[in-house]
């Protein structure tokens, strides 16, 4: 028996003109030399750009890797789905698929990722970026990953961090270089404000206090220091990038903040003097920027924006993503959309990273594991629905379950093949999903007296109400785009707890009304067939507004993607 194992790009982003390159991974359990035949298949949504017969002889081994070399694509941002077939085998290894997408930037689409284990022991060991590359993440950050936060680059190779850990830059260094051949930015993490308290001690004037005379401490092991440009810190610290760039080989930093304080009192010169912090950080990051463009061109600049604070002053600053870290209040599958929506008001364009951590697989058990497993899907499916991105796993089935990267917690085989095809669905569609002219209005389109779009026989809501289907309704000149993501079969709506899987809805009809006939009308789901677009029948109706465009959804899954295309 035979059949096809994995399929995946070997890069994490391909350039434009860039020669695509595909591995296929076959079982080959007949212990025999074997001659088959596939078809390589490449799709934009739901029409076929590219297809290639293979002639592949697999010697006795049990698995043989075989790459498609694909034509390059000449796309400035465009997602497309590689769908592979073989003739004979095993029926159910006949095909996989994956996806790829195409950039002039890497910076149209920030998928972040993150390592943080460089123990000796791990030298030699690549599998760990492999894991990342299959999941299509292109940004990587290396989470504490330095000797301390206020003197970042090691003095000597093997050395132990303020934490405690064993590290070796020489592991760093390595996983670096693993990271740049699969087509990824190797990002540093580095703290804006944190300094060992020995540091302090030496530099009291250099910190902030609160208002009784104390100093600013973190955890108890960081003190924290003056940003602001008249402090001699916000040059050391922007120091301590620049050596890990020039150094190490980082391609940009990763600047971490805590949330708090958002303001604190300096020190200088003796007089103190009130900070706040939200309008020192523009100033922090442009900084930054400058001095690495010294060192390296097409630095990468990720700013840590903690319980969505403060985007709305540092929007503009010269970083490369909205990164926002997601904590209580905002606690709610909806107010994942608000927060999406503040920053790209306030981003000019950037895309947007949440950092939204699942507690769920750090408290699962054998009974409430898949639980854990629908969380992750519900919670991927509200953020790439609303066009943004989300920083949960890394290395080698990797999830993180909060703000301590170190202390991840490991997804087992079945969740990661579930993770990935949402991943492979979020690139494959990514022009769509992520196209910055589309505009929300699931708010204003929908429901009382809306009838631009009406959805019958389901239970649905415009703002993701517990035991209900939340339609999200996109749509610009282009496209119309309804997310169908199932919420039924769970009481309640905490993005941060497990959740049941939900309960299927079949027949839901849809009814869209209609400026000019659609090109095309298709579904497709990460949850069904990989997420290969099924083709619907368009039926129209002349309606009491106008031309009206019907649709069956068949059955719905976690997320269904409907795309009429104008």
């Amino acid at each position: 028996m035979f059949g096809i194992k994995d399929v995946y790009p070997l890069k994490a982003q391909y350039r434009k003109g860039e020669p695509v390159r595909i591995a296929i991974e076959i079982d080959n359990r007949t212990g025999n030399e074997q001659a088959l035949h596939m078809e390589v298949v490449v799709r934009e949504l739901n029409r076929i750009v590219y297809s290639m017969l293979l002639d592949v002889k697999l010697d006795s081994k049990p698995v043989t890797t075989h790459v498609a070399d694909l034509e390059p694509f000449m796309a400035d941002f465009k997602g497309y789905g590689v769908d592979v077939a073989l003739v004979g085998g095993d029926p159910a290894l006949q095909w996989l698929s994956t996806s790829f997408d195409v950039v002039s930037d890497w910076r149209r689409s920030t998928r972040y990722g993150f390592l943080s284990d460089f123990h000796s022991k791990e030298e030699g060991d690549g599998q760990d970026v492999a894991s990342l590359n299959k999941l299509h993440l292109n940004l990587v950050q290396f989470y504490d990953w330095m000797y301390r936060h206020n003197d970042l680059v090691p003095p000597q190779d093997v050395f132990t961090d303020l934490m405690g850990r064993e590290l070796s830059l020489k592991v760093v260094k390595e996983k670096i270089g693993l990271c740049r051949r699969y087509g990824m930015k190797a990002i540093a993490y580095g703290a804006v404000y944190a300094a060992s308290k020995a540091f302090y001690e030496e530099h009291p004037d250099w910190a902030l206090y609160y208002s009784n005379g104390k100093v600013i401490d973190f955890i108890d092991i960081f003190c924290i220091m003056n940003i602001s440009e008249q402090s001699p810190w916000h040059r050391h610290i922007i120091g301590e990038y620049r050596k890990a760039v020039e150094r190490v080989g980082f391609d940009g930093i990763h600047m971490d903040t805590y949330g708090y304080p958002k303001t604190g009192f300096s020190r200088l010169g003796g007089e103190l003097k009130l900070e706040r912090l939200d309008g020192q950080f523009p100033a922090l990051i442009d900084n930054t920027r400058r001095e690495l463009e010294q060192s390296k061109d097409d630095i990468c600049l990720i700013f840590n924006n903690v319980g969505n604070w403060p985007v709305d002053t540092v929007g503009a600053a010269a970083q490369d993503a909205i990164y926002v870290e997601v904590w209580k209040p905002y606690e709610r599958y909806h107010h994942i959309r608000e927060i999406i929506a503040w920053a790209q008001r306030h981003g000019g364009g950037k895309p947007v990273i949440l950092a939204a951590y699942l507690a769920p697989f750090r408290l699962e058990t054998e009974e409430n594991i898949d639980k854990a497993h629908v969380s992750a899907l519900l919670l991927s499916a509200v953020i790439f629905s609303h066009g943004a991105y989300h920083l949960l796993l890394g290395e080698n089935g990797g999830v993180l379950t909060q703000g301590y990267y170190a202390d991840y917690s490991v997804a087992g085989d079945a969740f990661m093949r579930e993770i990935r095809n949402y991943y492979d669905f979020m690139v494959r569609y990514l022009h769509v999903l992520y196209d910055p002219t589309l505009r929300d209005v699931s708010m204003t389109h929908v429901e009382g007296d809306n009838l631009e779009y009406v959805f019958e026989d389901v239970p649905f809501s415009a703002y993701g109400e517990p035991g209900k289907v939340w339609t999200v309704v996109r749509e610009n000149e282009r496209y119309k785009l309804i997310s169908f993501i199932n919420l039924t079969g769970n009481a309640e709506d905490y993005w941060n707890r497990g959740k049941n899987r939900p309960d299927a809805q079949e027949q839901v009809k849809v009814r869209i009304l209609m400026e000019r006939e659609a090109k095309s009308v298709f579904l497709a789901s990460p949850d069904a067939a990989m997420g290969r677009p099924r083709e619907l029948e368009a039926v129209y109706e002349d309606g009491s507004r106008g031309k009206t465009l019907v649709v069956t959804i068949p059955v719905t899954h976690i997320w269904d993607l409907l795309v009429v295309e104008l």
